[in-house]
């Protein structure tokens, strides 16, 4: 009797393609010419194609391919390329590829657990217990969630860890070990409590930063910048007969990695420190701030309670800090300021006016007088600098002032906006909550240009391509840039709200189900920020309509099919269709283009684009300006936090109705989507994300359609849950969810982070 692997290659190829990965890891235990069949490289290539084109390991290999072409500037000062080029050097068979990815999708569709590791985290100072690490959080909002005897939280204190998934990194206290031969006072690094974890190495890096005689008021990593906001143990002054005030200050590092023999390393080095706020802040529950960084810039908002006699409404204030450039001060230690490098001579781009509270007499004056066709002189800033500050006037122009009853849950930042999110709820009860409740569920998105507008090089086209089909109008829009660096910050307020209105079938937010990793046109707000255009990296189409391009051959088992630039309009609008909601996704393929001349210099510009689109699909988060949905895409349900990887379409929600805890997993994508050998290619069911999906009829029914084999247990936009106990060991305290397809984090009720690994 011929076996299945006498087929014809092709033939074999199509029964495979019909195999879940689970039963095609299994083949291999059969005999030894089905383990050769199994094991090959092609097929386990194509395997992995057709089961899992968005793995990070597919990710990996396609950007890989790019990197001989690109140049050394693409890849320096980018943890992500690092990564990618010291994986490139030692590449793993295929056949070890997929069995690894195999087995993690398989855990993920189950909903369970590999392994779980715990890391324990250092302890706060207490009577018995004498400890160098204090963490006092800043106080969340008086807010808790109602209905009738039931009791639920509405707010969750921020953690004293965080973890970046562009970087891949963890940042946490790590327990502090007993040094008998070492006085705590002669050892400079005994205050070095917080750690660089990466899960992929397994090494620790101590971060150099001492805790000792400092409060930790928040810790948070993004794009390789660590920032820790921290006050001084002691009072700075006294605010009245009962508070007293702290100075705050905020320190960021520059978390690097650094390419090794074996893999990689990691180096944090000292970036800047300035002045949280000039005064100080009391520490106690009623003073708050919310913060928000980027590689570049620093946002914080300031809400205090008005202590005047007269019950005013409270202080509000807003600053915006340009952190790019480093300085070796530490404002921290000169409390007098005579060390004080002096201050750069920059122009703020504040003008007087409406944005330090003046009329708009002042404005229209200032506006006129600044009016020149020459762009100002701007010195290189050295440390911090402050680009914008906002009062309670201009943040009630924006519509932003939150007063007696405030809605703000958090902040977000992009390269030239600043956004601010609000929710209410229904149930919402507490000092803070809202005098007029919403019907349900209640959530806002507020964006305002913060970042004025660089200088932006347009390429020179060649003379061929210029008269024809161009006009000659470059120097005169660079210049127009140019003269824009110190001048007010122009651009519309982006609004984009969701009140969660339901009809009779319960679908309370259809958006919310479909913000996983797509995205319809009718679903996205209609209007985006002029000025936001750089929020997040975007694709740049180099194929347009009666056009060809030849790109750069890539070598044999060549996974860059699975992230290639689009050949036609229909793949293009389909993959933007397909990415995460971009501000810039859908004008760079709607602005004209000019037509290409693929002569060397273009083709190496051509490569070096599609790397950095390679890059981008990596990092690239959801919108911020988006209102967040996700809040309330499963009503009653509140979604605590959320864990999503968009680039390969992994999310792990947490949602609790008072009483009723879950923690559930959705995987998209992540089955065979184009098979071999037929003409017209199959492309499995995508029902969303949400584990309901309504039919004709009105009732509700299971999302498997297309699926070739139902041997595993969740499947195609299915959501599976996790056993009960994996709430108190990732959301039991903090509300807060971090990882990326690989693992997820969390802490639990004892105060450890949990790394769950797939």
């Amino acid at each position: 009797m011929p076996d299945i692997v006498d087929l014809p290659h092709d033939l074999f190829l199509l029964v495979i393609s019909y195999l879940s990965p689970r039963t095609c890891v299994l083949s291999r235990s059969v005999s030894r010419r089905w383990k050769e069949a199994f094991t090959d490289e092609y097929n386990s290539y194509q395997l992995m194609r057709w089961n899992f084109p968005r793995c990070r390991e597919m990710r990996l290999a396609s950007a890989a391919n790019l990197l001989p072409e690109a140049s050394p500037s693409d890849i320096a000062n980018n943890n992500l390329a690092v990564e990618i080029s010291c994986t490139s050097r030692d590449l793993p068979p295929w056949s070890e590829t997929f069995a690894l990815v195999a087995r993690r999708y398989h855990h993920l569709r189950r909903g369970s657990a590999r392994v779980v590791e715990k890391l324990q985290m250092a302890r706060p100072s207490r009577d018995n217990e004498p400890s160098p690490f204090s963490f006092k959080g800043v106080a969340t909002w008086n807010r808790f969630l109602r209905l009738e005897e039931k009791t639920a939280e509405f707010h969750y204190p921020d953690p004293a860890w965080w973890y970046s998934q562009e970087d891949g990194v963890l940042v946490y206290p790590a327990k502090v070990h007993d040094r008998p031969n070492t006085p705590p006072s002669s050892d400079p690094a005994h205050g070095y409590v917080y750690h660089i974890f990466d899960p992929a190495t397994g090494t620790q890096i101590p971060v150099p930063f001492d805790v000792r005689r400092k409060h930790i008021r928040r810790v948070r990593l993004a794009q390789g910048v660590l920032i820790f906001e921290w006050a001084e143990e002691h009072p700075y002054h006294q605010l009245n007969d009962r508070e007293v005030v702290h100075r705050h200050f905020v320190t960021a590092f520059d978390v690097i990695r650094t390419p090794t023999s074996s893999a990689w390393t990691w180096t944090i080095q000292f970036r800047s420190e300035w002045k949280l706020h000039f005064l100080g802040l009391p520490m106690n529950r009623s003073d708050r701030f919310f913060s928000a960084h980027t590689a570049t810039h620093y946002a914080v908002y300031f809400w205090q309670p008005n202590r005047s006699l007269y019950q005013d409404d409270p202080i509000e204030q807003l600053a915006v800090w340009d952190i790019a450039s480093p300085s070796p001060y530490r404002p921290s230690e000169d409390p007098t300021g005579h060390n004080r490098p002096p201050m750069a001579s920059r122009t703020i781009s504040m003008p007087a006016g409406l944005w330090n509270g003046g009329g708009s007499r002042s404005t229209t004056t200032t506006a006129t007088a600044r009016a020149s066709p020459e762009p100002e002189p701007v010195h290189t800033p050295t440390g911090p600098q402050v680009i914008r500050r906002m009062a309670w006037r201009e943040l009630d122009f924006y519509g932003l002032r939150q007063r007696a009853n405030p809605q703000l849950r958090n902040l977000s930042l992009d390269d030239r906006n600043l956004y601010f999110i609000e929710e209410e709820h229904r149930w919402a009860e507490g000092q803070h909550s809202s005098l007029s409740p919403p019907r349900v569920h209640h959530v806002k998105c507020t964006g305002i240009p913060i970042v004025p507008c660089e200088a932006v090089p347009i390429p020179l086209v060649t003379e061929k391509i210029a008269e024809p089909s161009m006009p000659s109008h470059a120097h005169y829009y660079q210049a127009i840039f140019t003269s824009t660096i110190n001048d007010p910050v122009y651009g519309p307020v982006w609004v984009d709200q969701c009140g969660a209105d339901g009809d009779v079938n319960m679908s309370f937010c259809s958006r919310g189900h479909s913000s996983l990793t797509s995205a319809s046109p009718d679903s996205l707000p209609s209007r985006r920020p002029s000025s936001s255009s750089s929020a997040s990296s975007s694709l740049s189409p180099t194929t347009f309509p009666n056009q060809t391009q030849t790109l750069p051959p890539s070598p044999p088992l060549s996974p860059s099919s699975a992230l290639s630039i689009p050949s036609t309009p229909k793949a293009l609008i389909n993959h933007l269709l397909t990415r995460p909601p971009s501000p810039s996704s859908q004008s760079s393929f709607l602005s004209p283009q000019p037509s290409p001349t693929f002569s060397s210099t273009t083709r190496r510009r051509t490569q070096s684009q599609t790397l950095h689109d390679l890059l981008s699909q990596y990092q690239q988060p959801r919108f911020p300006g988006l209102a967040p949905c996700w809040r309330h895409e499963d009503f009653p349900y509140l979604t605590v936090a959320e864990m999503v990887d968009f680039a390969a379409g992994v999310r792990i929600t947490a949602r609790h109705c008072f009483m009723l805890e879950t923690v559930s997993v959705c995987v998209r994508n992540a089955r065979v989507c184009v098979k071999p050998a037929p003409r017209r290619p199959v492309v499995s069911g995508e029902v969303g994300h949400h584990s309901r999906v309504p039919n004709e009829g009105g009732s509700e029914k299971k999302g498997k359609k297309g699926k070739r084999e139902n041997g595993e247990k969740g499947g195609e936009g299915e959501e599976v849950q996790f056993p009960d106990n994996m709430w108190s060991q990732l959301v039991g305290r903090r509300g807060y969810l971090a990882g990326d397809e690989r693992w997820v984090l969390g802490e639990d009720e004892e105060g450890r982070v949990t790394v769950v690994r797939f």
